[in-house]
Formats: C-alpha cells, structure tokens, sequence
C-alpha cells in the first residue's frame, strides 16, 4: 500500500478528486482516507502545515496502518532557483531541514537511491518533466526574493517546504521507503507578504483583502495570484501523483 501525505485542504482536495472507493480514516486525530489511484490501494493524508504537526501526523498513521510499502510525500513548494516556473515539478533526491538560526541544512536525508530511480522512471513513463534536486524543510516560511536566494545559495536546495523533512525522518526511522516530490507555487522572485489572505482551503479570506485594499492594493492583487498560483501548482501535483501512483505500484 502506497501512503500519500499533503498538508493542507488545498492540496488535498485535488488528490482526493482523482480517488476511487473512498472510505474516510477512522479516525478523530487524522484527516484523510483510503482509496484506490488506478486500482492501488492508497492512504491520503493531510499531515497539517509545519513540522511539527507533520512529525506528529505520519507518526500516528504509521503506527496504525500496516503493511504500509512506500510513502509518497507529495504537495507545493517554494522555488528557491530559476528557472522553476509555477507548475514545475520536482523530484527529491534528498531532504533537509533547515537550521533555526539560518539556512544551512541541520540534517539531511537521502532518498534511498533505488526509490529515486523507481519514481523517475515512473515519471518518464508517464510523460512527466521533473527538476532533480535537493528540498529544504523550514519551520519558517521563507517569503521574500533576497531569502530565498540566499536559502537556496546557503542550503543548496532548489525548492522549500514546511513539512516533507519531519515525515522522511520518521518514515527513515520506521525503515519505509519514501519518495519526495513537489510542484512550485511561487518563483524565486515571487514575494509571499500576500501568503497571511489566503486560507489553507485556497481561497481569499475576504475580509481581511477588502480592508487590506484601501491601503494596500497591490498586496490584494498578490494574494489573487497567490491563490491562482496554488490551485495551478496542487492540481499539476495530482495530477502527477495520479499518473505515477500506478506505475510506483
């Protein structure tokens, strides 16, 4: 059984559209379900947004469900290179998360080679471009062009994300194979003030956009995009969990 995590609604629910035989995880403590992509029996999880509920959600689901051979640690992401464009997909061949005080990787985790091969070879099968690099896990978003320039110079990474480090260390630690892939949401130039009007659902809190737009207009004209940007970037990543999930299996 292939164990699929995102982190948000907004990444979910692409995902969840494309399942078949869906039954809800019974369970209070966990958002997701099980279901079939192509026929393989899947787990969908919505692991919350940070590390800590990350490390916290793929510990519960590994201790439940059994017989559990890969997990597939899927979602958006941060490019912090060019030429990532939105959209882009990319394909981890390690992990790392980010040190407190800056961004040189505190820890690093390999993907196990032959998954890596397995799941690029899934990928061209599928007729699917990826980008191979390495993918930093920040406990803190890295919003602006000069951060991300330097987090990507510092760490050596190519995309950034909240979440995909703490589940591959506890998948490593449970000795579960896992792959890491990504698809970009916001350039290296793109500034994330406008990330604080968007809910994890993907859409604009309207509210807080419309009073925002009497002082800050542009800010609001960044959050449309930013929300146009997610949607774009969660349903290419569906869409490619869709394609590769059977060819994985």
């Amino acid at each position: 059984m292939i164990l699929i995590f995102c982190a948000f609604r907004a990444e979910f629910g692409p995902l969840h559209a494309r399942l078949e035989s869906v039954k809800k995880l019974d369970s209070d403590a966990l958002k997701g379900c099980h279901g079939k992509l192509g026929g393989v029996p899947v787990i969908l999880a919505e692991s919350g947004i940070g590390m800590r509920r990350a490390r916290a959600a793929a510990r519960r689901l590994f201790d439940r469900e059994r017989g559990i051979d890969l997990a597939l640690l899927t979602g958006v992401a941060g490019a912090l290179a060019a030429p990532l464009a939105i959209g882009d997909l990319v394909l981890a061949d390690r992990v790392m998360a980010r040190a407190d005080d800056g961004y040189r990787p505190e820890m690093t985790i390999e993907t196990p080679p032959e998954q890596f091969a397995r799941a690029a070879a899934a990928l061209a099968a599928a007729g699917l471009a990826y980008t191979r690099g390495a993918l930093l896990t920040s406990r803190m978003a890295i919003a602006t062009a000069v951060e991300k320039r330097l987090a990507g110079a510092q760490s050596g990474a190519i995309a950034v994300d909240m979440e995909t480090a703490a589940i591959a260390l506890e998948a490593e630690e449970r000795g579960v194979p896992f792959i890491a892939m990504r698809t970009i949401m916001d350039t290296v130039d793109h500034d994330l003030a406008a990330a604080k009007f968007a809910t994890p659902d993907g859409t604009v809190k309207i509210g807080k956009a419309a009073a925002a737009l009497l002082t800050h207009p542009a800010t609001v004209i960044g959050v449309i995009r930013l929300v146009r940007n997610l949607r774009r970037a969660a349903d290419a990543m569906a869409n490619a969990v869709a394609l590769t999930v059977p060819r994985l299996h």
